[in-house]
């Protein structure tokens, strides 16, 4: 059952035996499939009919046969059906309170040492010093030591990811993204001589536009 398996993906002992009303639900519904049924394997096997003149819009009545006695069980369908929405919504939201409990508890745990700390004060400024005039020998040189430092902050972000369970698909593509940039940057920056395609690529490839 999913609400069983939900219960016991949040750490509950639950199953619908567990409730007396939903089992008793359970058993009615195995027990009138009119075939041998077992409902319980404590129970004895049986075989049911349906009272066909007794099948009205509300509800229907129908006969169980065991070995050495029978039952006749009156279904009102309305009431078992609100019955057994009403015992599986409880449990449904003890489910819940113990998931939003979880949740509480590895946001607070998270926020302890924030992805944020990845970044420290200085990473904006080394993003805007990657920068450079291609012909201004000392610029290319910071910029190259800035592109390493830029990537070595994005290969610890991208293993704090993975060792908190937060890489995903879309976030490799970002972080390789970013990482296939700077190599690009770097390719040109580490040219014996460049020209002005040069620098229009580097500054393409940096802002998507021309710095004058």
């Amino acid at each position: 059952m999913q609400l069983g398996t939900l219960s016991r993906a949040v750490g509950l002992d639950w199953h619908p035996n567990s409730d007396e009303r939903l089992r008793e639900i359970r058993d009615i519904r195995n027990r009138l499939t009119g075939h041998p049924a077992r409902a319980d394997k404590s129970n004895d096997p049986s075989s049911a009919i349906l009272v066909y003149n007794a099948v009205t819009p509300s509800g229907f009545t129908g006969h169980v046969y065991y070995e050495n006695r029978s039952q006749t069980i009156n279904v009102e369908v309305v009431r078992m059906l609100a019955d057994n929405e009403i015992h599986l919504i409880t449990q449904m939201l003890a489910v819940e309170k113990r998931m939003d409990e979880e949740e509480q508890q590895f946001r607070s745990g998270q926020s302890v040492r924030p992805l944020a700390s990845c970044f420290d004060n200085s990473f904006s400024y080394l993003l805007q010093r990657l920068w450079c005039d291609l012909g201004d020998e000392g610029c290319v040189g910071q910029a190259q030591t800035h592109a390493r430092m830029i990537r070595d902050t994005m290969i610890s972000l991208r293993e704090a990811l993975v060792k908190r369970g937060f890489q995903t698909t879309a976030t490799s593509l970002y972080v390789d993204r970013i990482i296939a940039g700077l190599g690009l940057l770097e390719g040109i920056m580490g040219k014996a001589s460049t020209n002005r395609d040069d620098q229009l690529k580097f500054d393409l490839i940096y802002a998507g536009r021309h710095r004058g």
